[in-house]
């Protein structure tokens, strides 16, 4: 039984961070325009806005994050918080900070993320690690596991292979931090021959066609 897809670490930040968080999140003057289907689509629940961010600026973190924000990276300076929290990522739960990207996420009343795979690029993983910042507490859904999220929790999965979404309708505004690790293979102990890894090839390859 798949049950070790997740890892999540109660109380991740504190409540300086949240307010800092809060504060930066606030400052952000941008719109999400998207020319991606699969964004168009996802984006149509989401009720709110998302703002991504190419920290490595490396070749996989500029075409992940050119494809999952639909060409709409944005090249603002981000704040000591944010480096922060991604080197605490890196040795809390282990993760190469080589090819580091980062999706803000703003989301109003009644939002919701509906089921989705992320996008990868070959011999990678797209693991992600979110943080809520500001949202009541709700159930987020990995594959068949629920996962119970409070604020100011950090819970980490491998996102290009499980297929998650929010359970309910929020009630109040969320904000999210997720934090997108590209990892190679190896280091999460897959391979080629993984049947989850050859879904999410046959997933790349399906999107690509169609972007």
């Amino acid at each position: 039984m798949e049950f070790n897809n997740h890892k999540i670490v109660r109380n991740f930040i504190n409540y300086d961070e949240v307010n800092s968080i809060i504060n930066w999140v606030d400052s952000i003057n941008h719109i999400q325009k998207s020319d991606n289907h699969h964004i168009i689509e996802l984006g149509k629940k989401l009720n709110g806005n998302s703002h991504m961010f190419d920290i490595s600026k490396t070749e996989l973190t500029n075409y992940v994050t050119k494809f999952q924000s639909g060409n709409d990276v944005l090249s603002d300076e981000l704040p000591e918080v944010i480096h922060s929290l991604i080197g605490k990522i890196s040795v809390i739960i282990g993760l190469p900070m080589d090819n580091v990207f980062l999706q803000a996420v703003d989301m109003d009343f009644g939002g919701t993320i509906n089921p989705h795979y992320d996008i990868s690029v070959d011999g990678y993983i797209n693991y992600k690690c979110n943080i809520s910042v500001l949202a009541e507490d709700y159930n987020f859904i990995i594959d068949k596991n629920v996962v119970n999220v409070k604020q100011t929790d950090i819970y980490c999965f491998e996102a290009s292979l499980y297929k998650h979404w929010t359970e309910k309708e929020f009630t109040s505004r969320r904000i999210l931090l997720s934090f997108g690790f590209l990892v190679p293979y190896s280091l999460l102990n897959r391979n080629d021959n993984d049947p989850r890894i050859r879904l999410s090839n046959r997933i790349i390859k399906k999107w690509n066609s169609n972007y």
